[in-house]
């Protein structure tokens, strides 16, 4: 009989054997990319790679990754599993001779492929940032309309007219403090992403959403960040 104990094993046996198996398929499949044995990077773990070291550090990539390139000074990065957002293995691209192998010498070598589409999709649809091959040059020869010295000049002039609506602003909060020596907190973060929303709407649409001025953020801008945190969260 096939379902005899002495030929399956115990159910317990079974239980072991059919779990054992699955492991090994989903290693199969999500397991990291070969990563070349002398190229830099943080300290690795079986399976997840070196994924701890930006979650530990996410708050504070931009600072971190520009840490490991002056420490390592040369290209870095290290294995990731292969499943969701992560794509097997990052390499943070420092040397001079691989950005121009890439960018220039065989560009269609490095597409972005069905992940980061999948991932970054409802936020960056079908422009330049998310597709490859001949749709890419055709939003990049739209996107060099946008290098023009006219344009360069407007938005030189659109970002001097912004700065200095900030410094009104900082100008009048400083007016109406209670207490002058004291100061007041200003959110930095907020400040910046409120400039950048401001002057890209301005350049890219001709609309100003008066960030800036607004105590509340745009209903716009709010639901632009709000998309960008939740397409992030999903590497």
């Amino acid at each position: 009989n096939f379902w005899d104990t002495d030929f399956l094993g115990t159910p317990g046996q079974v239980a072991v054997a059919i779990l054992i198996i699955s492991i090994s398929i989903f290693y199969s499949i999500t397991k990291p990319l070969p990563i070349p044995p002398d190229l830099p990077e943080p300290k690795r773990y079986p399976w997840i790679g070196y994924l701890w070291h930006p979650l530990k550090y996410w708050h504070i990539w931009p600072t971190e990754t520009t840490r490991l390139a002056k420490l390592y000074k040369r290209t870095w990065g290290g294995p990731l599993p292969n499943f969701g957002g992560l794509p097997g293995a990052y390499f943070y691209i420092h040397d001079e001779e691989n950005l121009r192998y890439i960018l220039q010498n065989k560009f269609n070598n490095y597409v972005k492929g069905d992940m980061w589409k999948k991932v970054l999709g409802e936020i960056l649809g079908v422009g330049i940032f998310a597709v490859d091959g001949e749709r890419w040059h055709v939003h990049r020869k739209l996107m060099s309309n946008m290098f023009s010295r006219n344009l360069l000049r407007h938005s030189a002039d659109v970002t001097r007219k912004k700065l200095s609506e900030l410094v009104y602003v900082f100008n009048k909060r400083i007016d109406e403090s209670d207490d002058a020596e004291e100061g007041f907190d200003i959110d930095l973060q907020d400040v910046f992403f409120r400039m950048t929303i401001d002057i890209t709407t301005i350049i890219t649409f001709g609309i100003d959403l008066c960030s800036i001025q607004r105590d509340q953020q745009h209903h716009f801008a709010l639901a632009f960040d709000e998309l960008s945190f939740l397409c992030q969260k999903r590497f």
